[in-house]
This record gives C-alpha cells, sequence and structure tokens, in this order.
C-alpha cells in the first residue's frame, strides 16, 4: 500500500448521530405504551421488530392493494411485508414456520396486522406478494431513506467495505468443474474496476452479474472457501450501520464492487475515511476514493509487491484500521441472527429481497445499539 502521509491530517472519525434520537422518544413515549395496552407486554425482539416497522415501513406505498369496489377482498400487502420483517427478525427458517408461528401466537399476528388466525395468509400467498414487493423494490428505496434520515448525520467517520459468501439453493450457471480455476488471490480484473471510476453507482452495479454460481474466497484462516450461490457485499459504518448494501454472482471478486458501494456511502453520509483489506488493493481504487473526497485506507497485497499488512501505514491509519473487523461482526450477526442463514428462494432478486429484509433489521438495531438504546 502506498502510504499517503499527506492526507493523514484529513482523516477524522466522526460518531453518527441523528434523528432516530426523536423517532425512539416518540416510540417509548407513545407507541410502545399503546401497543402493549392492546396486545401485552412486548419482549425485546418484539420492541426491535415494532421499531423497524415504524422507523422503515411507509403505508402509502400499500395503496395499490387496497381493496378495488368489487371482488373478493385482497391480502393486505402490509402485513405481510410486517410479517416478512417478523421473519427477520426472529430468525424463523421458513415461510411456512412463519405462517404457523402467525397462527398460534396472538401478540404476533396481531402486531403484523391481524386480528384472527383466518386473517392470515396461506404460504403460497406469502410467496405470492413477496414476488410483488421484488417487483416494486422499493425495500431498497425505504434502506437509502432510513439511513440518510436515522442513521448517520454527521460525516467524516469511517466506513468498512467486505463481501459474505451466501449459499442459494439453485443450479450454478458456471460448472463445478471450474473450481479448480476459480482462485481466491485472482489479480484484481482492472478494466472494469476503471470503468466504473467514471460511471454512477448504480449503472456499475448493473453490470455486474447477479446469478448463482460458484465461488471461491479465504476464510479467517487463510484457507480457500468454495460456495454455491452469491455474495453480498457492504459498506458499513464504525457502528456496525450497513450504508450501501450489493449482491453479485460468488464468482465476482471483492475489488468491482468497491467503487459503486463507496460511491454510494459518500452520497449518503458524506466523505469518510474507507477501511479495506487486501483484495480491494488497486491504485484504481485509491485514485477513485480521492475522487470523491474521501481517505482511502487499504491493506497490501503481497502480489502487488508490497509488504503484506499494514506495515506501510502511519500509526494513525492503523489505529484507525482497527475500525474494518466491524464489516464482518455484522456479516456474522446478519448471517446467524437475522435470516442470513436461511436463504431458501432461487431467483436472483428473490435472493436479494430475503437479504434485504434482514439488513433493515440489522441497520435500525446497530443504530439502536450505537446509541446505546438496547
Amino acid at each position: 500500500m502506498k502510504s499517503n502521509k499527506s492526507n493523514e491530517e484529513n482523516i477524522s472519525v466522526g460518531r453518527e448521530g441523528g434523528n432516530f434520537l426523536r423517532l425512539w422518544g416518540a416510540l417509548a413515549q407513545g407507541v410502545f405504551p399503546f401497543v402493549m395496552n392492546e396486545v401485552g407486554e412486548l419482549t425485546e425482539k418484539n420492541k426491535l421488530f415494532v421499531t423497524v416497522c415504524e422507523a422503515v415501513v411507509k403505508p402509502e406505498m400499500f395503496e395499490y392493494a387496497k381493496r378495488k369496489a368489487t371482488g373478493r377482498p385482497p391480502v393486505d400487502h402490509m402485513a405481510v411485508f410486517k410479517a416478512f420483517l417478523f421473519k427477520a427478525v426472529h430468525d424463523v427458517p421458513s415461510t411456512s414456520e412463519l405462517v404457523e408461528r402467525l397462527y398460534l401466537e396472538p401478540q404476533s399476528r396481531r402486531l403484523c396486522g391481524w386480528m384472527w388466525p383466518e386473517d392470515v395468509p396461506c404460504r403460497s400467498k406469502f410467496s405470492e406478494v413477496n414476488s410483488v414487493f421484488t417487483k416494486m423494490g422499493f425495500t431498497e428505496d425505504w434502506f437509502d431513506e432510513f439511513v440518510r434520515t436515522y442513521a448517520v448525520d454527521e460525516p467524516g467517520g469511517t466506513v468498512c467495505q467486505d463481501s459474505a459468501p451466501i449459499p442459494v439453493r439453485a443450479k450454478a450457471v458456471n460448472s463445478k468443474r471450474r473450481l479448480a480455476e476459480l482462485d481466491p488471490d485472482q489479480p484484481d480484473p482492472g478494466s472494469r474496476i476503471e470503468w466504473q471510476a467514471g460511471q454512477d453507482a448504480d449503472t456499475a452495479l448493473a453490470d455486474l452479474p447477479q446469478n448463482c454460481d460458484w465461488g471461491a474466497k479465504r476464510d479467517a484462516h487463510g484457507k480457500p472457501k468454495h460456495w454455491k450461490g452469491i455474495k453480498l457485499h457492504a459498506a458499513v459504518t464504525r457502528d456496525g450501520i450497513p450504508v450501501a448494501v450489493a449482491c453479485t454472482s460468488a464468482s465476482v471478486h471483492d475489488s468491482q464492487v468497491f467503487i459503486p458501494l463507496m460511491k454510494k456511502a459518500t452520497e449518503r453520509v458524506g466523505a469518510h475515511v474507507d477501511l479495506a483489506d487486501a483484495a480491494y488493493d488497486a491504485e484504481a481504487i485509491r485514485d477513485a476514493s480521492v475522487e470523491e473526497g474521501n481517505v482511502p485506507i487499504i491493506d497490501t497485497n503481497a502480489r502487488s509487491g508490497g509488504d503484506s499488512g499494514s506495515s506501510q501505514m502511519t500509526a494513525k491509519e492503523r489505529e484507525i484500521y482497527k475500525d474494518r473487523s466491524e464489516v464482518e461482526r455484522v456479516f456474522a450477526h446478519l448471517i446467524d441472527a437475522h435470516g442470513g442463514r436461511h436463504v431458501r428462494v432461487r431467483e436472483p432478486r428473490k435472493v436479494w429481497q430475503h437479504l434485504m429484509y434482514g439488513v433493515l433489521v440489522v441497520a435500525v438495531e446497530q443504530t439502536m445499539r450505537s446509541m446505546m438504546l438496547c
């Protein structure tokens, strides 16, 4: 890595705050007492669920699903959306188990928006409505709005990037025979990275493949790991709040997603310090980060001719670089506690929708934790 000592004085680590405290005050003084008066005492997870719904869900978006003048009463789409958030909060493994819990648990059912067990749709209807959500794409818009409104107010903090393997039960578009060719230490594919520098984030992300295929990545012990599925990429603040996320095919190199996610993060949280491991060691990435007004601190990959590790960083850079591990903790929390381990859908956009429910929950939960509200 080329240490940029001249930029050291520009490095500042801000503390995220936000309008979330005002939202929490409204919840504590009005919403929670009202809900508990209606459905009884709330568990901590159900309090998190209510907070996620209040912070994210926009009831006006479901006007399209209201009952027309004639015909059969439609399924309550807002209640279904809340049910999928409930599924992510409680890490329910499957939609069938979700439906069963809603039948058997009056409090859970009423929190989602159904009064009686017979009001809860069947599993196939849940899947049908979820397909509508996937096509409309408003979940991503709500995540963007939450980050801008509640998660971060103060620029100048750190944003770290990494990716996590997500196994998917779908047929891989590349053959299993290609496993021998997949090298987790493959050189950075520079041509795409250089092209991304001149494109907006959405265009650059749309160019990346998203189908299920075979991928390779080194684990924490340096051993190569192969899996069939996708990669989830995230840009995360030092408080563990995801501010930009993307899904690609498992075989896509991490470095190809850095620039578009960095641009999204800069747009949402302002100028910041970019932290990344040696997989992102490319001059074009550093140049793009500086061009956006950020300060890149990226580890050195041994193949680039430098010493592996942080030996070329200044003392201040090494201290700030410790924040990079936060993104790995966020991935672990998403996978272990909020649905990342239970991907039962196959189509790429549905996989993305499933993960976005968990990402929304993690964003709200980590915002609460950063303000010591949970």
